[in-house]
């Protein structure tokens, strides 16, 4: 554990980094800095969380908590000094991070950049904000630290040195990410100048951080940087190969920016790790990756202008250090696991109300682990009080014109009631999605139906069918039908409302309707596929394994990454007696998303009608201690320890379990 005094953690984060473009970077060489931490500690895909946008994300990461719990929920909150809107703030967060959580331990923290950090938190180290690199003037104007970004004060103005400006880097500066630069009509292309920004940014994170971790004392410091991200939605569409809509003389002059922002990346990491020392613990994620290759959506016409579309279910994953696994594999890693390991590796207990698991299997030996019921009722007599928000307005709006510039809003030249009344449809969308995420349809619901009362198309369209599929999950069929029939009648092809009609005619027992939607619903989805898992879940209820399995092949094809298109597969592939190929896709998917009971039973059962008994018994045991009620695993569990094991003590327990589960399923009948 790192409670020693000479052990530390850092942690840092990438917006959007993907192993899809790392892993050929690695391969030639150019990134031996992540490479090495690679071969010296363990690597693995990290499953994002829905939506997958940046400010809920990472502040999951800091706080081992969804967004319905930490309260960050979007882009934007209502400005309470101009009454329209403002980037969200540390303020907003209703959960403690990782740091706080270190503060309260006497563990000191240097914190930079984090994502709605702004005003810069008090904790025992230093804090600076996600407003601290922003340029608020042209360059050679002055340039005043933005208020409260830095904590403790006394080190803003030390830090404020450190900032680089736009206007200070050279085309020399840019040439390593865009070597044709001088052949670029700069007056009418602010591509370059765009770079410029997001270059400049990213380097006074970086003199910020390696400051402080050379001249403070700290235990913990999380550095974080959106350069990639950033990057992607401005130079993704020119990376090879070449795009259906991007110019011949748009791909060569930028086809080779991500690839020098990552090497970037690689080379500012080797810094963070020396500074760290030999004896530190480093972690590296990013809150979801990013389309490339033939995974990249269609651009729209007039540009890229859905942000989200981009973004792809895995990030990357690397830690290393003392006690950690050399050149290993982790599966199944979330977002949501990273505070747990962190505070585990502090020798802190873990918070109940945490819903990630430690990743014990990055260890040498398993760690010892323990829980307290939260973090959020106790506190620390001698904290520092909180800094009061005083936001510099310009910084404010820089920032919302860079989120504007990437297409994730769209409020910067709104009145401010209008602004407070997206603000707040953007927030209960959010907040909704991550209801469905989480299974919390009857949460949903409510939420949906008053933004569907007051939307308009296209967005009501929209609504109507999250709000339709929600009422069948909730056997509301009546009013989901109702709300499919109407879609139906403005858009006959509509596929959502399609699957939505055949699901009904299906629980109505009329199979003949119910498939040929579900046909339609396939053919309108065609260029679409990630959507086609619905359609598959259908299938798969009515047993029509080829069909549900055509489904997740298409989804496969279009994401490889897609964990419950693995582990519908491996269903299948199990019904039709493929045992060894229905193992091989539940690892798959176990692999992507570990907290998938679905895929551990199919796993065991696959193993067990082959032989392998002891794996078998660990399969199904997970898949209970993820679903405790799943009859059908205690069944075979019983089974094997009456027929293989030979243990008939816990074949009673289960046998006994299963009785308990029945009477109660009888009971609520």
């Amino acid at each position: 554990m790192l409670s020693s005094s000479n052990r530390r953690l850092l942690l840092v984060g990438w917006d959007a980094a993907d192993w899809t473009l790392i892993h050929p970077l690695l391969d030639a060489g150019l990134m031996p800095n992540l490479g090495k931490l690679i071969e010296d500690g363990v690597m693995g895909k990290i499953e994002t969380l829905q939506p997958a946008l940046s400010p809920m994300l990472w502040n999951s990461i800091a706080t081992g908590k969804t967004a319905d719990h930490h309260g960050i929920l979007g882009f934007l909150e209502p400005d309470p000094v101009t009454g329209g809107a403002r980037p969200v703030t540390s303020s907003s967060r209703k959960a403690k991070a990782l740091w706080n959580i270190l503060d309260q331990a006497g563990f000191r923290s240097l914190v930079l950049n984090w994502f709605a950090s702004h005003p810069a938190e008090p904790v025992r180290g230093a804090c600076v904000s996600n407003l601290f690199p922003k340029a608020t003037a042209p360059w050679h104007q002055s340039w005043p630290m933005v208020p409260n970004a830095v904590h403790p004060a006394s080190l803003a103005e030390t830090l404020a040195e450190l900032r680089v400006h736009m206007g200070e880097l050279t085309g020399d500066d840019l040439l390593p990410f865009i070597p044709h630069l001088a052949e670029i009509d700069q007056q009418t292309d602010a591509r370059p100048r765009d770079l410029a920004v997001v270059l400049a940014e990213t380097i006074s994170i970086q003199a910020a951080a390696t400051w402080l971790m050379e001249n403070q004392p700290w235990d913990f410091a999380a550095v974080y940087f959106d350069a990639i991200d950033r990057a992607g939605h401005g130079f993704m569409q020119c990376q090879p190969p070449r795009m259906e809509g991007v110019s011949e003389q748009d791909f060569e002059n930028y086809k080779g920016v991500m690839k020098g922002v990552y090497c970037f990346h690689d080379l500012m990491l080797g810094r963070l790790v020396d500074l760290a020392g030999s004896n530190a613990t480093i972690i590296v994620v990013s809150d979801h990756g990013f389309a490339t290759g033939a995974y990249r959506p269609d651009l729209l016409p007039g540009g890229q202008d859905r942000p989200i579309a981009w973004h792809r279910s895995h990030g990357v994953f690397c830690m290393a250090g003392p006690g950690i696994r050399k050149d290993e594999l982790v599966y199944g890693a979330g977002l949501l696991d990273i505070a747990p390991t962190i505070l585990t590796l502090f020798g802190l207990p873990v918070g109940a109300d945490m819903p990630g698991r430690v990743l014990t299997e990055a260890f040498e030996e398993p760690p010892a682990t323990c829980s307290v019921p939260t973090w959020e009722n106790s506190g620390s007599p001698d904290s520092p009080a909180v800094t009061t928000d005083e936001s510099d307005p310009w910084a404010a709006a820089a920032v919302l014109a860079q989120l504007a510039d990437l297409g994730y809003i769209d409020v910067t030249n709104e009145n401010s009631q209008r602004q407070l009344d997206i603000i707040r449809k953007d927030r209960d969308f959010n907040l909704a999605t991550v209801y469905l995420s989480r299974g919390r349809t009857a949460d949903a619901v409510p939420i949906l139906e008053r933004f569907y009362a007051e939307a308009a198309e296209p967005q009501k369209s929209l609504l109507q069918t999250y709000l339709a599929q929600a009422l069948y999950r909730m056997n509301r069929f009546a009013e989901s039908q109702s709300l499919a029939g109407d879609l139906l009648s403005r858009q006959p092809d509509s596929a959502a409302a399609n699957v939505i009609r055949g699901n009904l005619a299906l629980a109505q027992g009329d199979e003949d309707l119910g498939f040929a939607c579900l046909r339609k619903a396939e053919e309108g989805w065609r260029e679409f596929p990630r959507m086609l898992q619905t359609p598959g879940r259908i299938y798969l209820r009515a047993r029509r394994w080829d069909d549900a399995e055509r489904c997740f092949r298409a989804v496969i094809a279009y994401d490889p990454d897609m964990a419950e298109a693995h582990a519908g597969i491996a269903r299948c592939l199990l019904e039709k007696g493929q045992l060894q190929e229905a193992a091989d896709e539940a690892l798959e998917a176990i692999g992507l998303k570990f907290d998938l009971p679905g895929s551990h039973y199919v796993l065991g059962v696959s193993l067990a009608r082959v032989g392998r008994i002891d794996r078998a018994v660990q399969a199904l045991e997970t898949c209970l201690s993820h679903a405790p009620n799943t009859v059908l695993a205690h069944e075979w569990l019983a089974a094997i320890h009456e027929q293989a094991t030979h243990d008939l003590a816990r074949a009673a327990g289960h046998r006994t379990r299963i009785a308990e589960l029945t009477d109660a399923m009888r009971r609520a009948a």
